[in-house]
């Protein structure tokens, strides 16, 4: 296979790169790949499609063989990036380390491909938050008939959205809890286990944490709508694994629910899930973990404001926010830029 069709997985230990393993092993991708990491983590070998593969030094890997290079490590990716640019090759940032960068394309593979046309000297590019992707999928099908004014997010984020540190962490205190121990806070400011914790991150003078102010700015640039009131309220919940936000938006153009509904039972990407009868709404570890699709349900139209479309949507937040976005992104740029 040519080198044009040859990926580097950079960081195939963490929580990232694991999930990348599984959705590489349940799909088929059109390149040939090779399994990195650093010289403490590498050596093992991992199975793909029923075949082993070994995972090889990040630091003495030979990048001319690749064309393109996936991080799955932010502190991988921070390091390594321009030297693999200067070798030769393309990087897909699946971590977020150059997220914020504006000469590096911020691209949702169903949102705005185009973007990857920007590529230019950097030659990298970046996936947003899977809060950022959940949120698009979800709303971009009636933002396309309907136009949008408003945006409203609340978001109940998994342990495993923010890191391995906070997944272990809630682990512990759950088993401390449940054998009559008082929890250790670790990796938390207060007890997460069997609690809602309404802040992720540092808060700005305005009172708005870090997370909510990059999902803003997130929203705004891939939707190229940089005006657009946005609101975002993020909360991490005691699970490990899986999303949920609740959603309101305001069309410019009135969008009855049954013709939303039809909209993003359209959709590519998005499961409607929304029904009168029991357990006729998606939840993030029913239904949306282990699955390829963004969840919707609880669809409803303002009383108040026919413009207004509120919904619940649930997704898992590692492999569709992350692993599939990513994964595309590098399929489009094998396929038409490389």
């Amino acid at each position: 296979m040519s080198k044009t069709r040859a990926v580097a997985l950079v960081g195939v230990s963490g929580l990232t790169g694991e999930t990348l393993i599984n959705v590489l092993d349940d799909h088929d991708f059109d390149f040939e790949l090779h399994l990195l990491d650093t010289e403490e983590q590498a050596g093992g070998r991992l199975m793909i499609k029923g075949e082993s593969q070994r995972v090889e030094v990040l630091e003495r890997f030979d990048f001319s063989q690749v064309a393109l290079v996936l991080f799955a490590d932010a502190w991988l990716a921070s390091d390594w990036a321009d030297r693999v640019v200067a070798a030769g090759c393309v990087v897909v940032d699946a971590c977020g380390a150059f997220r914020h960068r504006t000469d590096v394309p911020l691209v949702v593979a169903e949102i705005n491909p185009e973007a990857l046309a920007d590529l230019g000297a950097r030659r990298i590019v970046s996936c947003p938050d899977a809060q950022v992707v959940q949120t698009l999928l979800a709303v971009h099908p009636l933002v396309a008939e309907g136009g949008l004014q408003s945006l409203n997010i609340a978001t109940y984020q998994s342990m495993s959205t923010v890191g391995s540190e906070e997944v272990e962490a809630l682990a512990l205190q759950t088993g401390r809890l449940l054998n009559g121990q008082p929890p250790e806070k670790g990796a938390f400011d207060k007890q997460a286990a069997f609690n809602l914790i309404p802040r992720i991150g540092e808060l700005d003078e305005s009172g708005n944490s870090q997370l909510e102010q990059h999902l803003v700015a997130d929203v705004r640039r891939i939707l190229n709508l940089p005006t657009l009131p946005v609101m975002a309220t993020c909360v991490l919940v005691p699970t490990f694994f899986g999303s949920a936000q609740v959603m309101q938006l305001r069309t410019e153009r009135v969008l009855p629910a049954g013709r939303a509904a039809t909209l993003l039972r359209r959709a590519a990407g998005i499961k409607l899930l929304d029904r009168a009868s029991a357990g006729g709404y998606p939840t993030p570890v029913t239904d949306a973990t282990g699955s390829d699709q963004v969840w919707v349900g609880r669809l409803r139209q303002d009383q108040q404001d026919p413009s207004g479309i509120g919904m619940w949507v649930v997704s898992d937040n590692l492999r569709k926010g992350v692993a599939l976005n990513s994964l595309a992104v590098a399929q489009l740029l094998i396929k038409d830029y490389l």
